[in-house]
């Protein structure tokens, strides 16, 4: 299980890295997201652009993504510019044409990996096409907006109704890799952390966001003794991770059906 840390202090970024975390990002995107979440309790970056070059200065060996903002305007040059600081994978928020996908190739141009977040309706409706494109090795699915989008009240809805299973089939059909949501550590979260590592073995998912919680549960912004806490929170991730990749069919159709029923409990507390 690849691990991802959205920071833009180069110290955590080091220590993170050191400690096993896989990937650093930097996170850009501004427009329109405080607007779009502002029903929900959900992490609002307040990286600059900046950020990336002193980030990436730190880091000896992760790859460093950065998620700029949803096509516009300026996107090909904020994507030259994240690009020339040292981004080796860019990921586009908030698709809502594919021709946000096609421009978004272009102006990468090979020269880092593209990551579609997969959002919206739209670009849900439009995964097969999305992931069938020969330059998209990735893709990452973003709960929180697509939740929202599809007017549920829990993050986690889209597990519990079957969505991200056929998600999930046509990404796996592709032949491409990918991620979703994010993870507390274990032991903690409103959805319990093995409860989502276990729909992610289940699915075939490789990759995860650590969330906020999870900087909370190991304490991230002190310093004294990080990189050991990172270290053990994400060894116990592994460990757990790879135990529930070796359950046999029958369990991990009970763990399904059990998983279910705590987001469905969880939802219809957060509706009333």
């Amino acid at each position: 299980m690849e691990t991802i840390l959205i920071t833009n202090n180069p110290a955590i970024a080091a220590d993170a890295e050191e400690a096993g975390v896989t990937r650093i990002m930097v996170d850009l995107e501004n427009h329109g997201k405080k607007e779009r979440q502002a029903s929900r309790n959900t992490f609002i970056s307040q990286h600059k652009k900046e950020d990336i070059s002193s980030v990436r200065r730190g880091l000896k060996k992760c790859p460093l993504i950065v998620r700029v903002n949803a096509w516009h305007g300026e996107s090909p040059a904020e994507i030259e510019y994240a690009i020339e600081n040292g981004a080796d994978i860019i990921m586009l928020p908030m698709i809502k044409d594919m021709a946000d996908v096609h421009n978004f190739i272009d102006s990468v141009a090979g020269r880092a990996e593209p990551l579609p977040l997969i959002e919206t309706i739209y670009s849900m409706k439009n995964l097969d096409e999305i992931a069938g494109n020969p330059a998209i090795h990735e893709l990452y699915i973003g709960l929180n907006d697509l939740h929202l989008e599809l007017g549920m009240s829990f993050l986690f809805e889209p597990l519990a109704c079957g969505i991200l299973d056929k998600m999930t089939e046509s990404i796996n059909d592709a032949g491409k890799t990918f991620g979703f949501g994010g993870i507390a550590t274990i032991g903690s979260g409103e959805l319990p952390a093995e409860r989502i590592l276990a729909e992610h073995a289940r699915l075939g998912s490789n990759r995860i966001i650590l969330s906020s919680r999870f900087g909370k549960d190991v304490d991230i912004a002190y310093a004294t003794g990080r990189t050991q806490r990172l270290r053990a929170a994400i060894e116990k991730l592994s460990e757990a991770y790879e135990r529930l990749r070796q359950r046999s069919n029958e369990q991990q159709k009970l763990d399904k059906e059990m998983t279910a029923d705590m987001i469905n409990v969880i939802a219809s507390r957060l509706r009333v």
